[in-house]
């Protein structure tokens, strides 16, 4: 059995997007479950409204030992709410941690923006995780899949951390179990917190963190402001796509990624060849994702909100 599990707050403009991705996996989780942290623009009625389970959350890694706890199955995905995985991500994740017999691994990203510089971003992101997977594993707190009982070995997040828990997490969980990331999926992930902060304000955030994990430092207090739950919208959403303006139905899109193929070797593996690396390509497979939400979308959200419909979500990001 697969669980994911989804901490949240304050994420109605989000969460019914992951919470669609999810319903159209070729290989649909066993169950969802939503810890939310007391939002109060009715995100647990969403959840609720999508056939998820909802348990009483805080702040990242409270929610997710939270969501463990209550969870059944055999694997545990940790996600947040406001990726959007393709149809088949959580097969082809699966099939490969069974063939490489992981017990615990996370996966390389893409932004959900078509900006150059947020694809170079995570690009360097997805080296460093690769380039330090058996040094001094990583791991994005939007994207972990681990077995219930090392979850349950190593005593789930600790929740007295502030930042860095995630990587925290699978380092102490590397101690007991195979660790890997996996190159044959790549999770769509939000840019939110990049639009609002920039590039190097961030950059120079995610160092400081960085410095102290190697340090072997836990972060229990902040010396800068980390947002929790609290991003305002963009001005420019991450991942529609200007030439689709005044197009009824503007499909949500990525632009493929398209790393040289002796560093993808080098590092773990090429993720495929893609037919038409200069065009856009659907997010979410052959069914595209349209600005206005589907009728059967819109039937959750108003029986859940009582009202008619959420917007569609106008960025991505993280906590």
């Amino acid at each position: 059995m697969v669980s994911v599990i989804i901490p949240t707050l304050n994420e109605a403009a989000y969460l019914p997007w992951l919470l669609e991705a999810l319903a159209r996996q070729t290989q649909p989780p066993e169950e969802v479950i939503v810890a939310d942290a007391g939002s109060e623009d009715g995100t647990p009625e969403i959840a609720r409204a999508w056939g998820a389970r909802v348990v009483p959350g805080g702040r990242p890694a409270v929610g997710r030992n939270a969501g463990a706890r209550a969870a059944r199955g055999t694997w545990l995905v940790f996600l947040d709410a406001d990726v959007v995985p393709r149809p088949d991500f959580l097969e082809k994740a699966m099939r490969e941690i069974e063939a490489r017999r992981l017990d615990i691994a996370t996966c390389l990203m893409e932004p959900l923006s078509p900006r150059p510089t947020d694809r170079v971003f995570h690009e360097v992101a997805n080296g460093y995780l690769l380039a330090l997977q058996w040094i001094s594993p990583r791991a994005p707190g939007f994207c972990i899949l681990v077995r219930r009982d090392l979850h349950e070995t190593i005593g789930g997040f600790d929740e007295t951390l502030l930042l860095a828990e995630d990587h925290d997490y699978v380092r102490r969980a590397a101690r007991h179990g195979r660790f890997g990331v996996l190159t044959s999926v790549r999770i769509p992930v939000s840019t939110r917190r990049v639009e609002e902060e920039g590039v190097f304000p961030l950059l120079l955030k995610y160092l400081w963190a960085e410095a102290h994990v190697w340090a072997g430092r836990p972060i229990r207090s902040l010396p800068f402001d980390y947002a929790f739950g609290h991003h305002r919208p963009s001005s420019r959403p991450g991942g529609y796509t200007e030439r689709e303006k005044g197009k009824k139905g503007s499909r949500l899109a990525w632009l493929p990624i398209l790393p040289s193929r002796s560093i993808m070797r080098g590092m773990g593996g090429w993720p495929g060849r893609l037919r038409r690396p200069w065009r856009w390509t659907l997010l979410s497979g052959d069914r595209p994702l349209l600005t206005s939400q589907p009728k059967a979308h819109d039937r959750r959200l108003e029986s859940a909100t009582g009202s008619r419909s959420l917007p569609p979500p106008t960025s991505s990001g993280d906590w």
